[in-house]
């Protein structure tokens, strides 16, 4: 009963909530609550340990780093949620806090993607945020810009479940990570809550 309690309670956190949105910045809890964020064996997550991000609910699957706009970029730099069997590509967390042993909840992390690149792209794979003025939407995107503007929150404790927040550069205001479906209905992360990303963290399967 306890477990079905905390799934309904997971489930009415992950409805649409028009309060939410990339207008109206959630606000981060006062100081970092020094708990650990936990990948699905109930491990904390090490910096620079690679990592899958999945959909929690299993209806998307991991996240992967592609150009979708085919030939006309040098380096990929758009990040698409792959289908349910998918599991993605690496993922890498490496906190603000050059001696942090974990990786803990509701602290600044540069997020990037541990991948084989082409030489001239080996510096493009960390996450940050750009403006897309056709869509009006901000995008994930993957750059080389090394910035600490990303955190992470739980969804419900003992769940394993988690949300990536984006933090503007004074940390005031912070935008949940979400799914958001252009014209060719590919789910890409950006700043939205239509449909929020929760998250859970697999190591990856040793061949």
């Amino acid at each position: 009963m306890k477990a079905l309690a905390l799934f309904f309670a997971l489930s009415l956190y992950l409805l649409p909530n028009p309060t939410h949105s990339t207008r109206n910045p959630i606000r981060l809890p006062t100081g970092a609550s020094g708990t650990p964020v936990l990948d699905n064996e109930g491990e904390p997550l090490l910096p620079g340990r690679p990592y899958l991000l999945r959909s929690w609910k299993w209806t998307h699957g991991g996240l992967r780093l592609v150009s979708l706009d085919g030939a006309t970029t040098k380096c990929p730099s758009d990040v698409i949620i792959s289908n349910e069997l998918d599991y993605g590509s690496p993922i890498m967390f490496t906190p603000a806090d050059p001696n942090a042993a974990v990786v803990l909840e509701w602290t600044p992390q540069n997020i990037k993607f541990d991948i084989p690149t082409t030489r001239l792209c080996v510096n493009n794979v960390s996450w940050e945020v750009e403006y897309d003025p056709k869509s009006g939407q901000r995008f994930v995107k993957a750059g080389d810009v090394l910035s600490h503007n990303f955190q992470i929150e739980v969804v419900a404790p003992g769940l394993n479940a988690y949300n990536i927040t984006y933090c503007d550069s004074a940390a005031d205001n912070c935008y949940p990570v979400g799914t958001h479906y252009g014209p060719d209905q590919q789910p890409r992360l950006a700043l939205n809550t239509d449909e929020p990303y929760a998250i859970t963290f697999m190591k990856p399967r040793v061949a």
